[in-house]
This record gives structure tokens, C-alpha cells and sequence, in this order.
């Protein structure tokens, strides 16, 4: 008997070390890789499909990864286990999903573009004032995808190679304000009615009428992020920097106030909204605030003009604005006005996106023709440039050093009316900006004047002479390159067979003037300004309208 178990044992190694040796390296029999037979990822939420394709989520299948992990299968180095799994794959077969990749950042943001699209959060119930009279609205459910949930069923579905259609799993949501929880703000609604809460500051008041303060309710307490909104609505009314004193130069070394200094304010929010918080546990004695603010103080004062020393003319600068549109002549002497007035204390750089405002709409500014991504459009702020120009050359006359300048992409006809090419500078806020420094032992007054009837820009600089001599070169042209054709471009904000040209040919070309400051034997400044203009066509726009 012992002999036939040994004989048995040993036939069984041999066919053991047989199949082995014939599979080594080798995948075992009954063991089958999923195949891949569908790249779309599809969500599904009732009628609504939403397909995720596999490049926005980087996702990829490994074969050789998979044809290694499937060679792995069923060795493990526990014998009892291995044979049974080998039996078992022989006998029923075994599926092997596959190796794949993908950025699950982006899937997760793929996950939440179609989320927004469902998600609808509970609606609370609340206490609103309705013709003087408390009433309590009803709550309503709300619905929100199961991230989790979906993260786990996509990841099973693209394991199963033939990545049928995942259904999005949704849960209901409730409104979280228990019945006994809405009669007590109820009870505090009542309580809240005809009273209402009055902050102050100088001769500004604000006030949360009952309407306001009921809404701010919330179970144990108040609403902070809507009392917080609120405030933050009065600190943007009530906010502002500290304004220098402007003044206008009158000859003979006299100066005059036009604009006066005013301190800055800003509303301490936090401070304002504690105390708001706290004045509405009390409301029912009345609440009257004063609001809290920090105060900052001009820099330049009226009583200050006596010691600024400005005795004269520094330099001049000048540009014709011949040919603008209105608007263009608009927000021309906007931002020279913007300008006008300002004193650039000794060492100060001056920036000139400091003070031009914001170039918008909302700033005040008007829709004129600028060049912006190879076309004549209309923008707002269109001829301000000139304004930034005509700056340039003043503080070139006046020998002040330049800390930034960007010459036109293209050459201007308004910047050549009665100047060589290359005087120009380009601001486009915020990034780029002109700047000069005022190096004079003074402070530098700007003063801008805008001559309408000869349309005639021109900046005055005044401070303190320090004997400084400046020469400027003639410009130098060269590379010189002609305009394109006339380009037309359908505008239907004009008539059929109106034309109106709104830009005109420049030649391309490369401009450099030299320039030097110098005083007594001391040079100040030298450099040479370069401008690379291109080429730049006519245009016309050309009436579609019917």
C-alpha cells in the first residue's frame, strides 16, 4: 500500500513540475484578461446622459501591466491555495480586469461639472415679514449626487472592459429645521417686528429695518455671513484712501488749492460686525452704533503749500488729438483730468496706472477705438495713451529720470501730429505702466490742460529747478516696411454704403533717439529709447446694417 502512495506521489509531482514548468512565465489555463471593448464613460440620471471621454481624464489601459498581473494569478507561494485557485480556474474560468490609469483630479472635476447639474440643496423653511405680519414658509427637499459612491461605480465600470452605462447615484436631502426649531424663530420673528437697528457715521447713516433683521434669524443665534455681507456693502460706500490736497500753479511762484486734502477712512469690518451681532441681542431697546473706523491722513495738506517748492515751469509736453471721435476726446481729458493736480513728492516714483483710475465702463470711462488682437474695435478707455504720451515727453523735456516706458506696437498718427516718431508710450493697465522718478530736491506739481478748439493736450511740470540741461536727438528711422492693403471690416452700426475710416496706414519701421540730462559737469541721465513699430493698414469699417 505504502508503495502505491509513493508511486501516486510521485506521478502527481511529476505532472505537478510538468504544468508548472509548461506555464512558467506563462498565464494558467482557465485564466482570462477582460477585454476592453468600449472607450465611453456614460453617466446616466434618468432621461439625462452625460459622457466623460477618455482623453479629458488622461485615462489609459496598461496591456503589458495587465498581461503581468495575470501571469501572477495563482502564485502566491501558498501551495494549498495556488492548487485550489488553478482547479478552480480550470474547472469555471477565471476573469482578470485590467490595468488602467487616469488623473483622478480630473475625473473628480468631470464628476462635479455633472454634479452642479443636479444638486439642488434643501430649502429651509423661514420667517419672512409679509404686511406687518409673521409667516413661516414652507421647507422644500433637495437632492445631491453621491460623490463617493459614483467615484467607486466609475472605477468598477471601467474594471469590467465593456463599461456599460453608470447610473448616478442621488440621495434626498431634508431641511435640517425641525418644526419645533421654526416656532421658536417664530416666537423670536414676533418679538422683532417694528424694531430695527441704525449705524452712523459723520453724517452717513445706515439701517436694517425688522424685514432685514428677521431675515438674519437662524436656529440658536444669527446669521454672521449676512450680517457680514451687509457690512461689507457700507465699508465699500464708506471706504477711501487718504486724498492730498491738489493744487494749481499760478505764476510767479504762486500756488493755489482747487482740490482740498481729505483723511482716508476704512470701516473696521470685524469690529462692526461683532458689534452688530451683539446690538441685535438687545434690539428690543433700540440699537444705535457708531461705526468703527481706522483714519489715515493725506500726505500733502493745504497749510503744506508754502513749503513745496514749487516756484516755476520745469518743462512742457504737448500732442494733437486732431481727428478723435468724441469719446476718444472723452476719456482723453478724463485721465488728464485724473492727472491734473497731483504732486510728486522728492524720490517718489510716479505711476501713471496709479492714478488714471480704472479704465472701464465702471470707472467712468467711454467706448472709443483701441487695436486689440490684430483688429480696430471699439474698447473702453480708447485715447488714453495719448494722455500717458503726452506725460512722456514733458518728463523727457523736464530731464527727470524714466523708470518705465513701452513704445506702440504700431505708429499713431496722433503722436506724429507735429512730432517725430518714436515720443510715445503705451500703458495697459495693470500691467504695463509709465513711470518716472522725481530726483529734484521739490515736489513736482502736474497741471494738464485740454485745448478743445485747437485739440491741444499738454502737461505742465512746475517744481524747482536744480540748473539741469537735457538734449534730445533727432529720431533716427530705419527698416523701414510699408503698410499692407486697406483693410474693411462690416460694421452693422451703419447704414449700407457708409464708410467710416477709423485707423490710418503706418509704415513700419524702427525708431531710437538719444537722450541726455546733464548738470554742470555731472551727466544725470543717458540712454537711447528704441521703438520697433509694425506695419499697420487703413481701416474702414463698411455699413451692413439693412
Amino acid at each position: 500500500m505504502a508503495k502505491w502512495l509513493i508511486r501516486l506521489f510521485f506521478i502527481g509531482a511529476v505532472v505537478w513540475g510538468g504544468f508548472e514548468l509548461r506555464y512558467w512565465g506563462k498565464v494558467y489555463p482557465g485564466v482570462k484578461i477582460i477585454e476592453v471593448k468600449s472607450t465611453k464613460l456614460v453617466l446616466v440620471w434618468g432621461t439625462s446622459k452625460w459622457e466623460i471621454s477618455p482623453e479629458s481624464i488622461d485615462l489609459e489601459y496598461d496591456g503589458q501591466q495587465t498581461k503581468n498581473a495575470a501571469v501572477k494569478v495563482g502564485r502566491t507561494g501558498n501551495l494549498i491555495h495556488d492548487l485550489r485557485f488553478k482547479i478552480q480556474a480550470i474547472k469555471k474560468g477565471v476573469e482578470i480586469p485590467p490595468v488602467f490609469t487616469l488623473d483622478e483630479n480630473k475625473l473628480i472635476a468631470a464628476m462635479a461639472s455633472v454634479s452642479a447639474q443636479i444638486d439642488i440643496p434643501a430649502k429651509e423653511p423661514e420667517v419672512v415679514v409679509v404686511r406687518r405680519k409673521i409667516e413661516v414658509t414652507q421647507g422644500e427637499n433637495g437632492q445631491q449626487v453621491d460623490d463617493r459612491e459614483l467615484l467607486v461605480k466609475i472605477k468598477q465600470g471601467l474594471q469590467t472592459g465593456n463599461r456599460r452605462e453608470i447610473q448616478i447615484p442621488v440621495k434626498n436631502l431634508s431641511p435640517k429645521i425641525s418644526p419645533e426649531q421654526m416656532n421658536d424663530l417664530r416666537i423670536r420673528a414676533e418679538k422683532l417686528v417694528g424694531k430695527r437697528i441704525t449705524i452712523k457715521y459723520d453724517w452717513q447713516s445706515y439701517v436694517a429695518q425688522d424685514d432685514q433683521v428677521i431675515s438674519w434669524l437662524e436656529v440658536g443665534g444669527w446669521k454672521k455671513p449676512a450680517i457680514e455681507a451687509w457690512v461689507a456693502g457700507i465699508a465699500e460706500s464708506l471706504d477711501r484712501p487718504a486724498q492730498n490736497a491738489h493744487f494749481r500753479y499760478l505764476g510767479s511762484g504762486k500756488v493755489e488749492e482747487f482740490a482740498p486734502a481729505q483723511e482716508g477712512v476704512v470701516v473696521k469690518q470685524n469690529e462692526l460686525t461683532k458689534m452688530v451681532i451683539g446690538g441685535l441681542n438687545q434690539i428690543d431697546k433700540g440699537v444705535n452704533l457708531e461705526i468703527p473706523v481706522i483714519t489715515t491722513q493725506p500726505t500733502i495738506k493745504t497749510s503744506s503749500v508754502n513749503t513745496l517748492g514749487i516756484k516755476e515751469r520745469l518743462a512742457r509736453g504737448e500732442s494733437d488729438f486732431s481727428g478723435s471721435i468724441p469719446n476718444r476726446i472723452f476719456n482723453l481729458k478724463k485721465a488728464a483730468g485724473n492727472m491734473n493736480g497731483i504732486l510728486v513728492a522728492p524720490g517718489e516714483v510716479f505711476s501713471f496706472n496709479k492714478y488714471v483710475g480704472d479704465i472701464s465702463a465702471a470707472g467712468g470711462y467711454r467706448q472709443a477705438y483701441v487695436i486689440k488682437e490684430g483688429k480696430t474695435i471699439l474698447g473702453d478707455g480708447g485715447g488714453v495713451c495719448q494722455v500717458s504720451t503726452t506725460l512722456f515727453r514733458a518728463v523727457l523735456n523736464a530731464g527727470l529720470p524714466v523708470e518705465e516706458r513701452t513704445a506702440h506696437a504700431y505708429r499713431v498718427h496722433y503722436y506724429e501730429e507735429g512730432s517725430e516718431p518714436g515720443f510715445d508710450a503705451t500703458i495697459f493697465t495693470p500691467d504695463v505702466d509709465f513711470k518716472f522718478k522725481n530726483d529734484t530736491p521739490a515736489y513736482i506739481l502736474i497741471q494738464t490742460t485740454v485745448d478743445e478748439s485747437k485739440s491741444k493736450l499738454v502737461f505742465d511740470l512746475y517744481g524747482t529747478s536744480d540748473g539741469r540741461k537735457v538734449e534730445i536727438s533727432k529720431a533716427r528711422v530705419w527698416d523701414v516696411t510699408p503698410p499692407p492693403p486697406p483693410l474693411y471690416q462690416d460694421d452693422p452700426s451703419l447704414r449700407s454704403g457708409q464708410v467710416r475710416q477709423v485707423d490710418w496706414a503706418a509704415w513700419g519701421a524702427k525708431v531710437a533717439f538719444d537722450w541726455k540730462v546733464t548738470r554742470g559737469g555731472d551727466v544725470l541721465q543717458q540712454r537711447t529709447f528704441y521703438s520697433n513699430f509694425r506695419p499697420w493698414q487703413a481701416i474702414y469699417l463698411r455699413g451692413s446694417a439693412q
